[in-house]
């Protein structure tokens, strides 16, 4: 039998008090009313940045560089950035080789910020311009804290080195969090330097408590 969970309920702005039913490890019984994630973009801490400029993928495993760097300048004790996805974009394929690639990304340990780049882009998820301070680089050193691949991108022959090629996106859902003061490093590795990709992620800046 379910017992009575004491809940604080919002309408508009004038909070009620009302009751939901869980269980004995005082797990909430839900029925979803709104699509995942509504809430966080709501409340205007949604966002998405990318590079607009291809940078050459690698041949071997990333370590010291990153092709994308995202860093977290809030101070110590303020706002992660929870991510919520990763994407790579095959900007430049090469011909006549088969164009599979996979994305990688780390999470590097407190580091000094980069030099902001010219060439990328922060968007909100309602419309809301970015005035935080995350900073976003092409091209830079971090620290080598472990990287792993999130995606991969199809396997495809081109005729033209020109055409652009294949996406791969990876839903994180929180598995990557990226601490202040800290870089979300992003690369790909693909069959030769000469496949170029732009790379960014969505994310959540959120307050919690880093254990």
């Amino acid at each position: 039998m379910a017992d009575a969970i004491q809940i604080a309920q919002r309408k508009g702005n004038t909070n009620f008090t009302g009751t939901a039913a869980g269980n004995e490890l005082n797990e909430q019984f839900v029925a979803q009313g709104l699509p995942p994630c509504t809430e966080m973009v709501r409340r205007g801490v949604a966002w998405s940045v990318m590079s607009v400029v291809a940078v050459a993928g690698l041949v071997v495993r990333p370590s010291g560089t990153a092709a994308f760097e995202i860093w977290n300048g809030y101070q110590v004790g303020g706002p992660s950035l929870i991510i919520d996805r990763l994407f790579w974009f095959n900007l430049v394929t090469i011909t006549g080789v088969g164009n599979n690639f996979s994305g990688w990304a780390e999470v590097s340990a407190a580091k000094a910020a980069p030099a902001a780049g010219a060439n990328v882009i922060v968007r909100g998820h309602s419309g809301k311009a970015y005035g935080g301070p995350v900073i976003a680089a092409l091209g830079t050193s971090v620290t080598d804290s472990g990287w792993f691949p999130w995606a991969t991108g199809g396997r495809m022959t081109v005729d033209a080195a020109v055409t652009p090629s294949g996406a791969a996106m990876a839903d994180v859902y929180g598995r990557l969090i990226v601490p202040p003061q800290c870089s979300l490093g992003m690369h790909a590795v693909s069959p030769t330097t000469a496949g170029t990709f732009t790379q960014g992620a969505s994310f959540y800046e959120q307050q919690i408590t880093l254990e």
